[in-house]
């Protein structure tokens, strides 16, 4: 073994150490919270029940924002472990977002090196909206490991001189780009697809489109994507080609739609919150490498080239798009990690730093230690904000946790005149230790207040198995966390007059709704013929109720078939 080889597999063996404790623990602590957990959760196991991997369904009614390759991967882990669970079900979250780190290692350590390799996959994996997206039952951990997986791909063939090694390459890209399509649908395609051509454009090598043989990148979707689309076909006709291709993504892109719509300046905003705390060195991060870009040569010039391409054009088009969401990003952490990385490393062999450089480095030491000295304030001020006891058996871990970061960021300050490369050594273990702390002790303690658990259980204990439940215009939310924990599909309704009718017709009905600021709960108990049989917070201004009623004239409830 040379030596690149063994300083691969010793950064391999470290990153691996230090990452999987972040993916793999506080899985099972908690329950499915809203808005989009208990809606995906809730197709993956209607997935398993049913065995349809064609057409995903909430609530048994078609839901077709997506393929339906995640919930495929969920509905896989409830049939292993026996059954739907929230002990299990963020699982595929979890390797999905280890897959994308490790694509990352491998591609930061073919442009660059290892040791940059290592830095990439450390700063994807400990930025906040990453770290929480790999905590989600979310489709988008899915999307963004195979983006970076076939981009790996195709850099590796970029630079491969055999032509048979480069063709299985490139197919191997083209693979994984339709892998991604498979987890969130053409978006998988057009980022990396941007990316490629923006690079090639800048690299003024366009004579790659013709050894990158698009034809097969074509062939290998058609033969993966087809079977897929004549199974909607079949099953629910031209409607669900239209509603897949054109209401949610043509429409969404465009603004025909309702949905998350943002201004065009939308993540220029969001993108640092989402990056931190890495993106408080995004100044020095950009000016270094579009500085440095055109005097380097080799590989290392066409890395950074390739990771300011990536990042641009992902950007500016999901910029362009009407929906905006800051998970979006994630397919473009990566990029942008990979430029962090390259600063970082090139840091520790300076010795003269600018003052600007100083600046921001100084505000990243500062930014653990900061939020190290807030913890358990902050902590007690969100038990009396939602009226919960303080508990000396959590306080404790806490404030172990935070003393720690804490002094990891003293000591990464305390010597930063002397060796920058001890601040991003323990400025970085600083921010693994808040990490850490929020996986240990901050999610039990907040599913206190989001669980649906309780208000499940609450359904269970007082609803008849052998009677119907009905909802009250639910939301996806709704929809997905009562069938999911309770094992009953709701009968919806969306007018007062339906539950009129329904009461009229089956005597003593029960209804869940997912209620905003008491309005929905008014508006049924103004009929005078319902009840609240329970009711829990799930959110400051959002309330889950059961409520139940019967109308005069009906002698009875109609009982299941």
């Amino acid at each position: 073994m040379d030596r690149r080889s063994r300083q691969l597999s010793t950064y391999f063996m470290f990153l691996v150490i230090a990452v999987a404790p972040l993916f793999f623990l506080g899985l099972s602590n908690h329950g499915l919270w809203t808005a989009d957990e208990p809606r995906v959760a809730e197709i993956g196991r209607e997935m398993a029940l049913s065995g349809n991997l064609a057409v995903p369904t909430l609530d048994r009614r078609p839901f077709l924002e997506e393929p339906p390759l995640y919930y495929a991967s969920l509905a896989s882990v409830f049939k292993l472990f026996g059954g739907a669970s929230d002990r299990i079900v963020r699982l595929p979250s979890a390797i999905f977002a280890l897959g994308g780190v490790v694509a990352l290692f491998f591609l930061g350590a073919t442009l660059f090196g290892p040791r940059i390799g290592f830095f990439s996959a450390f700063i994807m994996a400990t930025c906040g909206e990453y770290f929480r997206v790999a905590h989600w039952v979310i489709v988008d951990s899915a999307l963004t490991c195979f983006v970076v997986l076939g981009l790996t791909f195709f850099i590796t063939a970029y630079f491969q001189q055999e032509r048979r090694k480069r063709v299985v390459l490139y197919s191997l890209c083209y693979f994984c780009c339709t892998l991604a399509f498979y987890a969130k649908g053409l978006v998988g395609i057009a980022i990396p697809g941007l990316a490629v051509l923006t690079f090639l454009l800048f690299e003024k090598n366009l004579k790659e489109v013709a050894r990158m043989h698009i034809w097969l990148g074509a062939a290998i979707f058609a033969a993966l994507a087809l079977p897929w689309f004549i199974a909607l076909y079949n099953q629910g006709g031209v409607e669900y080609l239209k509603v897949f291709l054109v209401h949610n993504h043509l429409e969404r892109f465009a603004g025909g739609s309702t949905g998350h719509h943002q201004p065009f300046y939308y993540y220029l905003t969001q993108f640092p919150g989402g990056f931190l705390p890495w993106s408080l060195l995004i100044v020095p991060v950009f000016l270094a490498s579009f500085r440095k870009v055109r005097a380097l040569k080799g590989k290392e010039k066409s890395g950074l080239l390739f990771a300011q391409c990536w990042f641009i054009a992902g950007l500016l088009f999901l910029s362009i798009a009407s929906t905006k969401r800051v998970l979006y990003l994630m397919p473009i952490f990566a990029p942008v990690s990979m430029l962090t990385a390259w600063y970082i490393d090139a840091t520790l062999a300076r010795t003269a730093p600018r003052w600007s450089e100083r600046f921001f480095e100084g505000l990243f030491g500062l930014a653990p230690l900061i939020t190290g000295l807030t913890v358990v304030p902050a902590y007690i001020y969100f038990l009396r904000k939602y009226s919960l006891a303080v508990q000396l058996r959590e306080v404790l871990p806490i404030a172990s946790f935070s003393l720690a970061a804490v002094l990891l960021a003293i000591a990464g300050l305390r010597f930063y005149k002397k060796d920058v490369g001890r601040l991003w050594f323990f400025s970085s273990a600083s921010v693994f230790s808040l990490l850490l702390l929020g996986l240990v002790t901050a999610f039990p303690i907040l599913d206190r207040y989001k669980s649906f658990v309780p208000f499940c259980n609450d359904i269970i204990d007082k609803v008849p198995a052998t009677v119907n439940l009905y909802s009250y215009q639910p939301d996806e939310t709704l929809r997905g966390a009562v069938p999911f924990y309770t094992g009953r599909f709701l009968a919806e309704t969306e007018t007062i007059a339906s539950l009129r009718k329904a009461a009229e017709r089956e005597g003593k009905i029960f209804v869940v709704i997912r209620d905003s600021r008491g309005n929905m709960e008014r508006e049924i108990l103004s009929t005078g013929l319902f009840s609240v049989l329970s009711r829990r917070g799930i959110a400051p201004d959002r309330s889950l109720l059961l409520l139940s009623g019967a109308s005069p004239a009906a002698p009875s409830a109609r009982r299941l078939p």
